[in-house]
């Protein structure tokens, strides 16, 4: 019995130890631009490099928010990830819908080109998104980074809210139009309100695909007026010098929307990408 106990504590010692230390191999990167944010640039270049600083700073800050582009790249990148996250929530559900209740004509082959679309990397398919939004003149605008976030987004948003629909029972629908309500408006209140993490789930998504985007948005825009806060952050590396102290501070105010959001959704975020993979 009690080579079986130490068996046991030994394997969920072993466990736990292995837990902490993912976590603090995850939680190392975040705590180590902080502790560089706040360092005057004698400590930045320090050999060999401290954990902690003698004298902390928030120079750094004060430059990144009134001396950078910062500012204006965090309103484009509200602007675009908002109408992203908007229009592809839209889309999702209506499409999503569509697939969940109604058979036609080529609906398994759409489904399938969702997959395929969902698996496209953005490199592929930046290069045809260019030459179309050239002819048009959508180059370095809003609209050329939103559609192109789309292409990505809106695929998956329509796996995972077509997998949460299909678990409404039809009677709660049939239930809703004997009433008087039509089809749509038995989508929004009946299905809506039982779908709202797999909805949630499909928003965090888009607005963390959207917000740390980089490569459309590299390609698609020239003008500061336009440009995101990757691409701003991208601009602290010179071609001689990094300035570390500024683009850490930099992607410490980038961190905390999505720290924000993803702490005030995690449940419904983690339950929504769970119950769509597992019924879909």
């Amino acid at each position: 019995m009690k080579r079986r106990r130490s068996s046991i504590f030994a394997q969920y010692s072993g466990s736990y130890l292995f837990l902490l230390f993912l976590i603090v191999f995850a939680f190392f990167p975040a705590v180590w631009m902080f502790a560089t944010s706040i360092k005057p640039i004698t400590e930045i270049f320090q050999v060999p490099p401290r954990f902690t600083s003698d004298h902390p700073t928030l120079e750094n800050y004060r430059r990144v928010i009134f001396e950078s582009k910062i500012p204006r790249a965090f309103l484009n990148s509200v602007i675009i990830t908002f109408c992203t996250t908007f229009m592809t929530l839209i889309i999702s559900i209506l499409a999503g819908y569509g697939f969940a209740r109604y058979r036609f004509s080529g609906s398994r082959a759409l489904s399938t080109g969702l997959l395929f679309g969902q698996m496209m990397p953005g490199v592929i398919i930046i290069m045809p998104l260019y030459m179309i939004f050239n002819k048009i003149h959508l180059i370095d605008t809003y609209a050329a980074v939103i559609i192109a976030n789309m292409a990505v987004t809106i695929p998956m948003g329509v796996i995972m809210l077509r997998s949460f629909f299909q678990t409404v029972p039809r009677e709660l629908e049939e239930a809703a139009k004997i009433d008087g309500a039509s089809s749509l408006g038995a989508l929004f209140r009946i299905i809506l309100p039982i779908s709202i993490p797999g909805i949630i789930a499909v928003g965090v998504n888009s607005f963390l695909n959207s917000w740390e985007e980089f490569l459309f948005a590299l390609n698609l825009t020239h003008s500061e007026s336009v440009k995101t806060l990757p691409i701003a952050v991208n601009e602290f590396s010179g071609e001689f010098v990094v300035d570390w102290g500024g683009m850490m501070s930099a992607s410490v105010v980038i961190s905390v929307p999505v720290l924000l959001i993803f702490l005030l959704c995690n449940k419904y975020f983690v339950k929504g990408l769970s119950d769509g993979a597992v019924k879909g």
